[in-house]
């Protein structure tokens, strides 16, 4: 039939395999307020820190909570936990990849685990799908869309309501030979990794769109979708590939309605290199498609090395991934006067070496236990596990770190899947990201729990309404909710130095806390205890913390903020030109505000600009991380604090720095909370 009217026919049935890509995978802070002068630091007694020494009061740092004013962002306070909190798995035939009903309630119930992502949409199907000899080019899915589709189980219904929420993306060269092949010269210089897109681009669209009505139950499909997984860096530069997106989404939308498409599925997100020409790339994606896709996609992976007795690396998590947020919204915003949806269905930080062992970061987690543990037996499983340790650690710490800069973006951020697997058995039983090993990587009877699990200890009930926490201190995280009578305050460290911050706001004798950081061999520490209420708290090097602390009472909700978000006129502006325009709404009064400077420096250069405001020379404090941020460019956001009374309706900045015009700014944002009613 006629434009694809056999895949959309009335009387077509209702709508109703992973393998992992081994390629490289190229803060969040809303931190505001005032630093404390104050005394010492207490755990467990008034006078003293964990140590015993005394805290400075010029290092006190104050966190003040209001857990009865809510804080929106651009109208959302709720956290949807399914955005965040989920296992780099597809939800399909999960009961048969745990052990018993016993893991399933742990990681389901107790943990609260999410599905996040499917490999793999087009590929498998296709291999029985032949070409229809009536339309050359074209599937044939006559048999295909008659196959039957299992139901979920019960269980799985029941804990997971009507549908599994999964981002999916397709795997490279999926799509059929007899649909053509589209390349690039660069994308098949490499005759062992050629790349090629589907060259009949309506074609693959009505078979994405198939697979997607035909091979799934309402339960199991997708909710998004990305064509392609990391596809070559040439490829998002071309025409083809947008125009494949637009027709794809198009087919998909008369097909199930349900599955948001979107791309390019980058497999990096440092769009800050060479003074954000790395942009381009997503940049051009985004025009050629008209900023029309239901999503725009991206990977982030912090590419840890060990360095000078530490693991450094190219950082993009956390306080720098904050830029890139900004950055997308503030282009799209300027350019096609709209936000833009986002997915990333993968994230997570994994240490690369060469050689890098039989697991990525293997080698090096070897040499860190050779040096700590000279007389430790290497054949050892114990052994074993504190070498994984190490691996855990780095990814674990990136994860967190970009968890709490996604969830500042509610009002973009549609799903993130963090890259936990729950095994690789079937394929890789050593792989680096997964939460469970057998043991001696060859008893399936014995079930081994990695330190990847302390992702979700550390998570496993947050959730609830966001409420007002106010920092000064660019190094830390900190994100406050609650939830009936319990309040969550989260507190994550990303320099190598400890803090000492002071807690204004709690009202409870008690509280559970949650630690994860790392040992001096740099394995993972993970501790959960029951404490007075500390007035002071330290929070170690590269440590994050989960204060649970439970009233008496439900917490009332008093008053409401709403954080509206206003963006420069313009983005990606050298530094010797970097002025900027940001409007801002004064038809309400504003609690608070935040100026966010996203920018780009060589390693050498200084790191604290020079920033006028309205004329008014601004204090912008020098985050402690910046040295972890500095592999082959100085990477920030930086965050500072306003006086709302500064605030006008057309707000001149100026930024440059003492030392000349190296680097660039990516984007410039304003963050003005508005009292609600």
């Amino acid at each position: 039939m006629n434009d694809n009217c056999y895949l959309f026919h009335a009387n077509s049935p209702s709508f109703g395999s992973e393998r992992l890509s081994f390629m490289c995978r190229m803060t969040g802070i809303f931190l505001l307020a005032v630093v404390v002068g104050s005394v010492l630091l207490p755990l467990r007694q008034a006078h003293s820190d964990e140590s015993g020494e005394e805290a400075k009061t010029h290092d006190v740092v104050l966190i003040e909570i209001e857990p009865e004013t809510t804080r929106e962002i651009e109208g959302i306070s709720e956290l949807e936990r399914r955005r965040y909190f989920n296992v780099c798995d597809p939800g399909t035939g999960f009961e048969s990849r745990v052990k018993n009903d016993e893991m399933y309630e742990y990681l389901v119930d107790e943990l609260g685990i999410s599905f996040g992502r499917r490999l793999g949409v087009v590929k498998y199907p296709a291999k029985s799908i032949p070409e229809d000899p009536v339309r050359p080019g074209y599937p044939d899915i006559s048999r295909f869309r008659r196959e039957k589709v299992d139901p979920p189980s019960e269980r799985m219904a029941r804990d997971f309501g009507d549908r599994l929420d999964v981002a999916a993306h397709g795997q490279h060269n999926a799509f059929p030979e007899y649909m053509g092949k589209f390349t690039t010269d660069e994308s098949v210089r490499d005759p062992k990794h050629e790349e090629f897109l589907p060259k009949n681009i309506d074609a693959a669209a009505y078979l994405s769109a198939a697979v997607l009505k035909f091979g799934f139950n309402d339960f199991e499909r997708p909710s998004y979708y990305e064509p392609v997984n990391e596809p070559h860096w040439s490829f998002p530069k071309t025409q083809h590939l947008a125009d494949w997106h637009l027709k794809t989404m198009d087919l998909v939308h008369r097909a199930t309605a349900s599955v948001k498409v979107g791309g390019p599925c980058l497999p990096v997100c440092y769009f800050y290199r060479n003074n954000y020409g790395a942009f381009n790339g997503l940049r051009e994606f985004i025009d050629r498609t008209d900023a029309r896709m239901d999503f725009y996609s991206f990977h982030t992976y912090d590419y840890l090395r060990w360095r000078d007795g530490e693991l450094r690396g190219r950082i993009q998590s956390g306080v720098a991934l904050e830029g890139t947020l900004d950055l997308v919204q503030n282009y799209t915003v300027n350019t096609h006067g709209k936000h833009v949806d986002v997915v990333v269905s993968e994230q997570g930080g994994y240490i690369g070496s060469d050689p890098k062992g039989e697991f990525d970061g293997e080698f090096v987690a070897g040499q860190i236990m050779a040096e700590h543990h000279p007389d430790a037996d290497p054949t050892s499983w114990d052994y074993e596990m504190k070498k994984r340790s190490v691996v855990c650690f780095g990814h674990v710490s990136s994860i967190i770190a970009n968890t709490l800069a996604f969830v500042e973006h509610p009002h973009c951020v549609q799903k993130t899947v963090p890259f936990l697997l729950p095994n690789t058995w079937s394929w890789g039983p050593k792989y680096y990201a997964q939460l469970y090993v057998p043991r001696g990587y060859q008893d399936q009877s014995q079930w081994v729990e990695t330190d990847m699990l302390a992702y979700f200890k550390f998570f496993r009930d947050l959730q609830g309404r966001r409420v007002k926490a106010l920092c000064s201190d660019p190094d830390l995280q900190v994100r406050a909710f609650v939830d009936g009578k319990k309040l969550f305050l989260v507190v994550n460290n990303q320099s190598f130095s400890p803090e000492t911050v002071q807690l204004d706001g709690i009202d409870a004798e008690s509280v559970h806390i949650r630690r994860f950081g790392r040992k001096r061999d740099f394995t993972v520490s993970y501790t959960e205890d029951t404490i007075a209420l500390p007035k002071r708290l330290r929070v170690a090097g590269r440590e994050a913390i989960m204060i649970v602390a439970e009233h008496d009472a439900p917490i009332a909700q008093t008053r409401r903020v709403n954080e509206i978000v206003c963006y420069g006129d313009k983005v990606a502006q050298p530094v010797d030109v970097a002025d900027f325009v940001v409007v801002v709404p004064q038809d309400a009064t504003i609690d608070y505000a935040q100026l966010r400077i996203g920018l780009t420096r060589s390693p050498e250069s200084d790191r604290t600009p020079t920033v006028r405001f309205n004329g008014m020379e601004l204090e912008v404090p020098l985050e402690d991380c910046a040295e972890r941020f500095v592999d082959r460019e100085y990477a920030m956001t930086k965050l500072v604090a306003l006086d709302p009374a500064m605030l006008k309706s057309e707000n001149q900045i100026s930024i440059r720095f003492p030392d000349g015009g190296d680097g660039a700014i990516g984007s410039v944002v304003i963050r003005a909370a508005v009292n609600s009613k």
